[in-house]
């Protein structure tokens, strides 16, 4: 194996595990929605996302890679009252197998687990206006972690975000959130990354009160790599464009389907996919 093709799929999981394992922290549409403290959530979702195609500083490098990513996640939120705010400390553990044709390689494990929360400054229920502050920390607890695993990254990491949501009529929401994430070293190879800075906007289409539709567009910048002060893994510019259906069958499930697709890779696989979420409010 050339050292060439090293890099280009060690950079392809790398970028792997900043965007498609942690789904689970992107936030959907509605997510920044403050509920009444007291409400409990459990989530489950189930990520199918695949690539074959790598680029390195905007050039296609790599053609065949044949990554299949099988995901599956577990998330429990809990709304909370802290002095005059809303907040819901939250926990996240992903799952999975992942599969490399290219390289004939197998793995599978748990993942990285996250935890953190978000305190609501506005949380207008009525008019549908809010503002939330979020802390994630992703755990480096996760299976195979010197494997290339994309659910595991084998180091430290802090995920803040900032999110506003904002009902423009009775049929049109819209949700922006603004995110920057910070990396510790690679705990085995030392491996440095720079800060990743992310903007999402959801726009939704209410159908109902029960059932809605949304276009996404989520754009990432920075995340370069480097080991040994030789560059592994450019500066992220790309883009991401998302479709979700969402439905509450009843007062306490609801089911959400999306698409996604990767529109603009500088670097990193591009990434299709298609996931599924069941929530259980209670």
């Amino acid at each position: 194996m050339s050292t060439r093709f090293r890099l280009c799929a060690a950079a392809s999981l790398l970028a792997l595990a900043a965007g498609s394992a942690n789904a689970d922290v992107r936030p959907d549409p509605g997510d920044y929605t403050a509920l009444p403290a007291g409400t409990n959530l459990l989530l489950g979702y189930a990520q199918f996302p695949s690539a074959d195609k790598v680029y390195a500083n905007g050039n296609k490098v790599v053609d065949n890679l044949d990554l299949k990513l099988n995901a599956g996640i577990l998330r429990y939120v809990h709304f909370m009252k802290l002095g005059d705010y809303i907040i819901d400390p939250q926990i996240i553990v992903p799952f999975g197998n992942q599969k490399i044709g290219l390289s004939d390689t197998k793995t599978s494990g748990i993942g990285d687990v996250i935890f953190g929360g978000t305190l609501w400054t506005i949380a207008d229920m009525a008019k549908g206006e809010h503002l939330g502050w979020s802390v994630f920390f992703t755990a480096p607890t996760g299976s195979d972690k010197n494997q290339g695993f994309a659910l595991s990254n084998n180091r430290w990491a802090t995920d803040l975000q900032v999110g506003y949501i904002r009902r423009l009529s009775d049929k049109w929401t819209i949700d922006l959130i603004g995110e920057t994430e910070f990396y510790q070293d690679q705990r085995d190879s030392k491996a440095t990354k720079d800060m990743l800075l992310q903007a999402h906007g959801h726009l939704r289409y209410h159908i109902s009160d029960a059932t809605y539709v949304a276009a996404t567009y989520r754009h990432a910048w920075g995340a370069k790599e480097k080991l040994d002060g030789a560059e592994i893994a450019g500066a992220k510019n790309n883009g991401t464009a998302m479709l979700t259906w969402a439905s509450f069958v009843d007062k306490q499930w609801q089911v959400q389907m999306q698409y996604t697709q990767d529109v603009k890779v500088e670097e990193g696989p591009k990434i299709s996919g298609v996931q599924a979420r069941v929530l259980y409010v209670y």
